[in-house]
């Protein structure tokens, strides 16, 4: 297709015959022969080229000069001219002309390779632009945070995606320069500063570790750093600090899931073989503790033996309870109803024992794939538990978060009455209730789940994650949220 010119020129012999020349040349020639027409052209078709006369009726060539520049600032503008002061010249050049070409043209072969430098020149312009754009927009997309942070520890620059990772948007965390040191996790706000001042040392290299950040919605994500070098200033320093933040929120907390599952599968297996072992002396003992019963009916001693058997029967049983398969009916399920019913039913409980409990979930979670009982029984045993550990007058908070494919719940619990026990003995199918974390966690797995406990001298944090209900599936137990 070709370029366009758009000639502005009151003479029209000159008009005529300067269009004439260029249309000879290969280029589509609009002609205007006054300022309001020749606006209405530029706007209308966009030319690739102006030719601008400064002296046209209904207007200063200067006053267009601008006016197209106010609208398409990248369109070369020529002026061709009879003013052949060098003062016109200069004001052309500042009000945004390309080339000033005076009247009469003494060589059209010096004027035809002015307008084919300014259309090239034009060209390789708009390309410069829209790969400029383009790049910006895709950092605007990348699925990381983009950083530039200088001495002052301010950010120069923050891409859009810091309000997907962080919750808060570039804008929020630049206005307030602070607000993302004191949003790292305190345990961790230490190495972080440590490593970001090196960034400024002489010679910095690149430096890359892994930090815990508080989203703006209460809940911990996990977060990755990874620097670059960037250029040194004329003392030898780093000016800034460049480089991105990766959300590794999904695969820290597999790991754990991974670490979890693996220590609670061997102690799944010591238990089946704990409640096999047990079973076969246990039925010789009970065995032997009745024949002296009826042997010895007055014996305080055979009493306590034959107690203490049953009580060892009911472990064995409950056992074996927990390793044997848990059927799950899966349906469309909303955490939100779900907590909302539970809190019902534990708000007497929780309010004996003066423990605020606040549910904090996104107001647009979406459903999960869950069988609804096991939602109950797990979520009961799980703020009960809490209720049981916190400290009068202490807080289980209760925030949602999401990774691809699953919802997570976590109750964050403190301070804690006690010391903490070992987080994995708590998984054991020891404990007399019917109900346990052991039981939690199995019917959490089956419905695709997983259950992860995290706990300090402080405090515990247990995270529930359900499979997302998948869109745009059907089934006659579906029930809206």
């Amino acid at each position: 297709m070709p370029e366009s010119i758009l000639i502005i020129e009151d003479d029209a012999s000159f008009r005529a015959a300067l269009a004439l020349f260029l249309r000879d040349q290969g280029y589509d020639v609009l002609e205007a022969e006054d300022s309001r027409q020749a606006m209405a052209l530029f706007h209308r078709d966009h030319p690739d080229l102006v030719l601008l006369d400064l002296g046209i009726p209904g207007g200063d060539g200067l006053d267009v000069l601008a006016g197209m520049k106010g609208v398409r600032p990248s369109t070369p503008v020529v002026i061709v001219s009879g003013r052949t002061h060098i003062g016109a010249a200069i004001e052309a050049f500042k009000a945004g002309a390309w080339d000033y070409v005076t009247k009469p043209i003494p060589s059209m072969d010096v004027f035809l390779n002015a307008v084919r430098n300014c259309l090239s020149q034009s060209r390789l312009t708009r390309r410069v632009q829209d790969t400029q754009e383009h790049l910006f927009r895709l950092i605007q997309n990348l699925p990381v945070i983009i950083f530039i942070i200088n001495r002052n520890m301010e950010f120069e620059f923050l891409n859009q995606t810091t309000e997907a990772i962080l919750g808060y948007s570039p804008q929020e965390i630049q206005e307030s320069p602070r607000r993302f040191l004191k949003c790292i996790v305190p345990d961790d706000r230490k190495k972080f500063m440590d490593a970001l001042k090196k960034g400024f040392e002489p010679g910095a290299g690149e430096y890359r570790l892994e930090f815990r950040f508080m989203h703006k919605k209460g809940y911990e994500v996990a977060l990755r750093v990874q620097s670059i070098v960037s250029p040194q200033s004329e003392a030898g320093m780093p000016d800034r600090v460049e480089g991105m933040i990766q959300d590794v929120t999904h695969s820290s907390y597999m790991d754990k899931v991974m670490l979890q599952n693996e220590r609670l599968n061997l102690l799944r297996s010591m238990t089946e073989e704990v409640a096999h072992e047990i079973r076969n002396p246990l039925v010789s003992l009970g065995g032997f503790a009745r024949q002296l019963r009826s042997k010895y009916p007055e014996a305080v001693e055979t009493e306590v033996i034959m107690d203490e058997c049953n009580r060892l029967e009911r472990l064995v049983q409950r056992v074996n309870a927990y390793i044997e398969p848990v059927e799950a009916t899966l349906e469309r399920c909303s955490l939100p109803a779900t907590l909302d019913f539970v809190m019902r039913l534990l708000s007497i409980r929780l309010e004996h024992k003066s423990i605020t409990c606040s549910v904090e979930l996104d107001d647009d979670l979406p459903p999960v794939l869950a069988d609804r009982e096991f939602l109950h029984r797990i979520f009961i045993y799980l703020i009960g538990h809490g209720a049981d550990i916190v400290a009068r007058d202490g807080v289980i908070r209760i925030t949602s978060s999401r990774s691809k494919g699953l919802v997570h719940v976590t109750l964050t619990m403190g301070p804690a009455r006690s010391d903490p026990l070992d987080q994995y003995r708590l998984f054991m199918p020891f404990e007399d209730e019917e109900m346990n974390l052991a039981m939690c966690s199995r019917l959490v797995e089956r419905m695709g789940g997983h259950l992860l406990l995290d706990r300090t001298q402080a405090r515990s944090v247990l995270t529930v994650s359900i499979p997302k209900y998948p869109q745009g599936r059907q089934g006659e137990n579906d029930m809206p949220d």
